[in-house]
């Protein structure tokens, strides 16, 4: 019993690992070879955040840009406590040409934070895996 277990989890952290390792190529070679584009800030969505006791302000531009002469409106990531893009503000995008809704600004390292927490999540599991191996 505890041996499938062990097997489940030894699964589970190679597959965020695996997951990880896609997703920052993908994000890489989006940023270096994905088609350029100008995008426009059209709109800005602003929520309330509460984390406990503390509340604060997150902006999320509303982009528009044009490739291959279709015109896209997408979200960019949100920003906290300062608007970082204003209305009619120009920002150099790459997207995905297979997907030109997928976007990614150059230089903006927050894409990468959530492929690099699961791959830091499946590592954790497999250290832990090898560790309750060796003491069981």
């Amino acid at each position: 019993m505890i041996a499938l277990m062990l097997a489940i989890f030894r699964f589970v952290g190679i597959v965020l690992i695996v997951f990880s390792i896609i997703r920052l190529l993908k994000l890489k070679k989006i940023e270096k070879r994905g088609a350029k584009a100008e995008a426009k800030v059209v709109g800005m969505k602003e929520n309330k955040v509460r984390t406990g006791r503390q509340v604060y302000d997150e902006y999320t531009p509303i982009l528009e840009y044009t490739i291959a002469g279709k015109v896209y409106q997408t979200v960019a990531l949100a920003s906290q406590g300062d608007k970082r893009y204003e209305l009619g503000y120009t920002v150099k995008i790459r997207c995905n040409p297979d997907n030109p809704e997928e976007i990614l600004i150059p230089g903006d390292r927050r894409y990468y934070f959530n492929p690099v927490l699961f791959g830091m999540a499946g590592i954790m599991i497999e250290i832990l895996v090898i560790l309750l191996i060796q003491i069981l």
